[in-house]
């Protein structure tokens, strides 16, 4: 009493005398005190002593002693005080600790027949942690009790050992937990709290994958290379870049960047190489795979929970009431059994299941659990979705129909009973419907993971929401093999007409046409999933033949569910077909189809023959080398539409021996264009025939360096003509294939009348004489050819003599051929077709052609031109020139300096001129004479007399007359002599007086 006494008033005291007279009258030797150390009070020892000591007092006049026996643990003194307290110490040996608990475990066990019952490693645990024996016996006793009266619905037996020894050590605890209150209640009641550090790591990792997956798709960059090539240009424009070495590149920008930009650069490249190692997929697939982890957190039971890491702080828990008032445990915690407790609830002893080992269990009853999820939706205080409900059916039949339109109704338990039981499709419609309103894809994709009902919950939701599909794809609440299964099962459980509103806007066939691994399924059903895939019009643009499931694919093949494309097309060739050639896959393709015309591929593509030669094209890299028949046979095909065909021409590199088996002639000129067309007479013809002399023709003509020969190519000869005429006429044909081709076909013109011919190409026509020499032509030529005129006639020149009369000849013409090289005869027979006027002068005309001209054409203007030039001429034609000075005397008088010296004494010695012609020469040229060429001619023209004028001592006499007065006056003006007069003494004579001689 004392020691609970709160007042400062000693009960010790107070009552001394009483208890002093019941010690001494008790007719006791000893007192034995028990269980006093529970209180942890030394100070009881000590008022019992003092106590003792009083009574032994009073004893002593009696020869009495009262002895007090105490018993108590070791542990009540810390100290060796004990001994100096108590006059003598008895030790007793446990009878059980920790040691050997677990033996007495296994007596008391067996004893009952339960041992067998119970799982040994836990009573070995267990016992590490009872030391006392009545705590032992009972715990035994009250689980043998709660044994027979509770385990009707098959109870863990260890579990219930678990609590019943909870019960014993924390009897308050254990009262308060059934009134949902306590340290054991709070513990599991805050269980989402305490999961809620491992949650937030995993968001937290879901973040960052998420912040890895926006960025590669931000980054447009796809190299480092690149990356440098962008900032150099922005930044560095006024420096040359080492592009040649991406390291080199690098460390260059690293250098010249400085600041933000540096900064900038070096995050965007850190950026771009975590990039090029990120695979989207694979990133998506790991956030699902968090996601579930943070589903299965929730479902997880306490003790999964708790780690060596957060085990400490899981059990520092404490509750708050709705007044703020905190308990926080104290008593719980300091017990010196609290590491049982700990170890009980860490190993799974006591669990969320602990409600089912403290009352007793009635069928028609709503267990704890239950009725928590109730009270969750009437109050409207969620869950989650994975709390455990332990009879759904119960559950169900205390819910309204309207409950079902709330958040709190989401249970997985739940919906998997309602999936499993028709009769409550309202029930189940609600939620689904539900779900579809508040577009709820986090419990859908959820659910969908751990579902043993998938069938039944995929039919369900196409029917309900059937937008669902179309709604989910651009979500990231379900995973790529979420969608991939839930495609799968929506096609084998849905009906064809809700298969139909499921592929919206052809979401379901998008989807499976573009998965490239769609096919990897085990066990497929495969009759259902073709009929979907042919109801949907699926078609997969590719396939990842190593993973998918074979079968499923040949039949897929077999059913043409797959677009034509360069991959699906090689990958068939190779895997069904066994082409192993892989030059011919890409050069030859439809080859090689047409050499498999039965498989299912060659059937297909014949089907969709456009589309296949758009794939051609597009693999063949830029040349196709098909068979001839094969090309034939395509570009004849009416299904080919013009567009593809000249696409097609414009690859192959086939040619085409004979165009004409080329039905469509529009397509001829694509052919020729491509040089796509053997060179031969026959293809020319035919061209011409059927396109005329168009560019592409005549293309066709310049492109090969091979000789046509038509004149043994079998054909309408009009036809021949017509080519002839159209290739004559033609300018843009070389030369080389004008002249060889117009030779070959062997016509001439007699009457040519085709204008505007190049000079090269005229030339060729005069040249091969393909143009005749006829008076028509040689007019034509003349009038629209002229500076080809000479030309034509020189290589035309005896037909142009023979055809030549007086009328056509032109003395253009004429001048221009007496020059050429050509025969004296020729030139004289064109000459003697005209009397005009032709000069010789400056010309190197033969002899022969000169004395012609001189006797038959001579040009008087030519005359002074031979008389100056006199002695060059051969002697025949000095004749001529002779003859024509003799007649021109006069002329030669008046200017004698400019006439041959040679030609001029030629004159003095001519008969052909008088005497008195020669002394007007002689007079005219005396001038320019010396006195010796003077003398001379004197006596050449007979006039010895006047030879006496130049001797000395002799006076000669002339006879007045005009001959001698012109001589004279000659020689006075040449100051030959000094005058000369009438002689005073010979009356008809002239007197010379004549120079005087120099002494």
């Amino acid at each position: 009493m004392e020691i609970c006494a709160e007042n400062d008033e000693s009960y010790f005291d107070k009552y001394l005398n009483e208890v002093l007279y019941l010690f001494e009258n008790t007719d006791t030797d000893v007192i034995v005190f028990e269980d006093i150390d529970r209180y942890n009070a030394q100070i009881i020892f000590e008022r019992l002593r003092e106590i003792n000591t009083l009574a032994n007092l009073q004893l002593e006049k009696d020869n009495k002693v009262l002895r007090f026996f105490y018993l108590l643990r070791d542990d009540i003194y810390d100290s060796k005080d004990r001994t100096k307290f108590f006059d003598y110490i008895i030790p007793i040996v446990p009878v059980i600790d920790s040691s050997n608990s677990f033996q007495q475990f296994i007596t008391h066990f067996e004893k009952s027949g339960i041992y067998e019952q119970l799982d040994e490693s836990f009573l070995q645990g267990l016992s590490l942690y009872i030391d006392d024996m009545r705590l032992l016996k009972n715990i035994y006793n009250e689980f043998v009790i709660y044994f027979n009266r509770l385990n009707t619905t098959e109870l863990d037996c260890n579990k219930m050992l678990a609590v019943i020894t909870y019960k014993n050590i924390f009897p308050r605890d254990f009262a308060d937990l059934q009134l949902n209150r306590g340290f054991v209640y709070t513990l599991f009641n805050q269980k989402d709290e305490i999961c809620d550090d491992e949650r937030n790591k995993i968001e937290k990792n879901i973040e960052e994958i998420q912040k890895k997956i926006s960025s590669s798709k931000n980054e447009y960059l796809t190299s480092t290379h690149d990356l440098n090539l962008l900032f150099a240009a922005k930044y560095l424009k006024n420096y040359s870049w080492p592009t040649n070495d991406d390291n080199v590149f690098t460390e260059f920008i690293k250098d010249h960047l400085s600041g933000n930009n540096k900064d900038n650069y070096l995050s965007r490249t850190q950026i771009l190489k975590e990039n090029l190692n990120v695979d989207i997929d694979e990133l998506n697939q790991e956030i699902q795979n968090l996601k579930q982890k943070v589903i299965e957190l929730k479902n997880k039971p306490l003790h999964e929970i708790i780690t060596r890491d957060n085990i400490d702080k899981i059990f520092s828990i404490t509750s708050e009431n709705e007044i703020g008032i905190v308990t926080d445990f104290k008593d719980i915690k300091s017990n010196e059994y609290f590491d049982l407790l700990k170890y009980l609830i860490r190993n799974g002893y006591i669990d969320e299941t602990y409600a089912d080992y403290m009352t007793y269990f009635y069928e028609n009853s709503l267990s704890r659990i239950d009725k928590i999820f109730l009270r969750s939706v009437t109050d409207k205080k969620t869950k989650g979705y994975l709390y455990h409900l332990e009879n759904p059916k119960k559950v169900i039949s205390r819910l309204r129909l309207v409950d079902f339109d709330q958040e709190e109704i989401l249970n997985f338990d739940l919906l998997t009973f309602l999936l499993n039981n028709q009769d409550n499709d309202n029930y189940l419609n609600r939620l689904l419907n539900h779900l579809k309103c508040s577009k709820n894809f986090d419990f859908v994709g959820s659910y969908f993971d751990i579902t043993t009902k998938l069938p039944e919950y995929v039919k369900k939701l196409n029917i309900v929401w059937p937008d669902l599909f179309n709604e989910l794809l651009p979500k990231d609440n379900f995973s790529e093999s979420q969608i991939h299964k839930y495609s799968i099962y929506s096609i084998y459980y849905s009906d064809d007409d809700a298969l139909a509103l499921i592929n919206k806007d052809n979401c379901l066939r998008d989807y499976i046409s573009n998965k490239r691994d769609y096919l990897a399924i085990e066990e497929p059903d495969i009759d259902k999933l073709i009929h979907g895939f042919k109801l949907l019009k699926v078609s997969f643009v590719g396939f990842d033949y190593d993973t998918i499931n074979k079968d499923l694919f040949n039949e897929v093949y077999n059913n043409s569910l797959y677009a034509i494309n360069n991959e699906n097309i090689q990958l068939i060739q190779k895997n069904i077909l066994n082409v192993t050639n892989d030059e011919n896959i890409i050069h030859k393709n439809y080859t090689l189809m047409t050499s498999h015309p039965d498989s299912a591929l060659t059937q297909y593509i014949n089907w969709n023959i456009n589309e296949y030669i758009d794939v051609v094209i597009d693999m063949c890299d830029g040349e196709v080398y098909d068979d001839e028949n094969i090309v034939l046979d395509l570009l004849n095909n009416d299904d080919l539409t013009l567009e593809h065909k000249q696409s097609y021409i414009s690859v192959l590199e086939t040619i085409i021996t004979n165009i004409n088996d080329i039905e469509d002639t529009t397509l001829w000129t694509s052919l020729l264009n491509a040089d796509k067309v053997k060179y031969s007479e026959s293809n020319l013809m035919d061209c011409f025939n059927t396109l005329g002399l168009t560019d592409n023709v005549i293309s066709y003509i310049n492109s090969f360096n091979i000789d046509l020969d038509f004149s043994k190519y079998e054909c309408d000869e009009n036809n021949k003509a017509q080519l002839f005429d159209s290739i004559t006429m033609c300018n843009a044909v070389d030369n080389s294939k004008y002249k060889q081709i117009l030779l070959s076909l062997r016509f001439k013109y007699t009457d040519f009348h085709c204008v505007e011919i190049s000079v090269d190409k005229i030339t060729i026509l005069i040249d091969t004489k393909i143009i005749q020499m006829t008076e028509d032509n040689l007019k034509f030529i003349r009038l629209n050819y002229h500076k080809q005129l000479f030309h034509f006639i020189h290589v035309n020149i005896e037909e142009y003599i023979e055809i030549m009369t007086d009328s056509l000849l032109e003395q253009e013409e004429l001048l221009e051929i007496l020059d050429w090289d050509i025969s004296d005869e020729q030139k004289i027979k064109l000459l003697e077709l005209t009397d005009s006027e032709i000069s010789i002068i400056n010309k190197n005309y033969s002899v022969a052609v000169a004395l012609y001209i001189l006797k038959n054409n001579h040009d008087d203007s030519d005359l002074p031109k031979l008389l100056s030039s006199y002695e060059d001429w051969d002697d025949s034609i000095k004749d001529i020139i002779s003859n024509y000075a003799a007649k021109d005397i006069e002329s030669i008088i008046d200017n004698p300096s400019d006439v041959s010296k040679k030609l001029i004494i030629n004159l003095f010695h001519s008969n052909k001129i008088t005497r008195d012609d020669k002394i007007d020469l002689f007079i005219s040229l005396m001038p320019s004479l010396n006195i010796e060429c003077i003398k001379g001619l004197l006596e050449l023209l007979g006039l010895k007399n006047y030879l006496r004028i130049f001797e000395s001592h002799s006076r000669p006499r002339f006879t007045i007359n005009d001959k001698n007065e012109k001589l004279l006056q000659a020689l006075k003006e040449n100051n030959l002599i000094v005058d000369y007069c009438e002689n005073p003494r010979m009356k008809g004579y002239y007197k010379i007086i004549k120079k005087k001689s120099p002494n």
